[in-house]
C-alpha cells in the first residue's frame, strides 16, 4: 500500500514541481507582487518535496509544516501589503506581520511542539490571511485599476487558505488514523493548491490582455 501512494505522491509532487517552476519563472521579472506570487510558489514546492522526502524515509516532517506556515504567512502578508495604496493598512499588515510572525516562532519553541502539528499556529496565520482577503475584496470596490489586478489571485487566495484552514486544524486527528483513510483530504488539499495555481495564471492572462 505504501508503494501505491508513495507513487501518487510522486506523481502530484511532479505536476506541482512543473507548474511551480513555470510559475516561478514566468512572473520572476514582473511586478512585485508577482514576483512574490513566484517565492511563494517555489517555496511552498521545496516544502512540499522536503516533506515527502521525510516521509518516504518515515521521518517526522511535521518540523517542514512549522516553517512552512510562517512562510507562507509572511508572504501572504507580504502580497496584500504591495496590492494596497493605503498608507494606514501597510503599516497596519507590517506591524501585524511582525507580531504574529513572533507568535508563531514562540508557539513551535513552547507550546506546540515542532515534531507535532501546529493547529494554533496555522489557525492564527491562516485566518490572517483570510481576513486579509476579505477585507482585500472591500478594498476593491470603488478602487482604482490597479488594486483590480489582482483580483482573481485573492480569490485563489481565499479558497486555499480556507481549505487548508480546515485541514490543518484536524492535524491532531489525522495523526489518529491511519494514512489511507487520510487520502482523500490529502487530494483535496492537492487538487485546491492546482485551483489556486490556475487562478494565477488566469489573472495573468486576463490583465495581459487589457495591456
Amino acid at each position: 500500500m505504501k508503494h501505491h501512494l508513495f507513487i501518487l505522491g510522486f506523481v502530484t509532487l511532479a505536476a506541482l514541481g512543473i507548474l511551480s517552476t513555470l510559475t516561478s519563472l514566468k512572473f520572476k521579472n514582473h511586478e512585485l507582487p508577482w514576483k512574490i506570487i513566484a517565492l511563494y510558489v517555489g517555496g511552498s514546492f521545496l516544502a512540499q518535496g522536503v516533506s515527502m522526502l521525510f516521509w518516504t524515509f518515515e521521518m517526522n516532517n511535521l518540523t517542514v509544516l512549522h516553517v512552512y506556515s510562517l512562510f507562507q504567512f509572511i508572504a501572504f502578508s507580504a502580497f496584500f501589503w504591495t496590492t494596497t495604496q493605503r498608507r494606514a493598512k501597510r503599516q497596519s499588515i507590517l506591524v501585524i506581520t511582525v507580531v504574529i510572525s513572533i507568535l508563531l516562532i514562540i508557539n513551535s519553541i513552547w507550546n506546540e511542539s515542532l515534531r507535532d502539528f501546529n493547529s494554533l499556529g496555522v489557525f492564527v496565520s491562516n485566518g490572517t490571511i483570510v481576513a486579509y482577503s476579505v477585507l482585500y475584496f472591500f478594498e476593491v470596490l470603488g478602487s482604482d485599476s490597479y488594486t483590480k489586478n489582482h483580483l482573481i489571485v485573492n480569490a485563489g487566495i481565499l479558497l486555499f487558505m480556507c481549505e487548508s484552514l480546515v485541514v490543518f486544524l484536524f492535524g491532531n486527528y489525522l495523526k489518529e488514523v491511519k494514512f489511507i483513510d487520510q487520502i482523500g483530504l490529502w487530494l483535496t488539499h492537492a487538487i485546491t493548491y492546482f485551483l489556486f495555481l490556475i487562478l494565477i495564471y488566469w489573472n495573468h492572462v486576463k490583465l495581459a490582455r487589457t495591456r
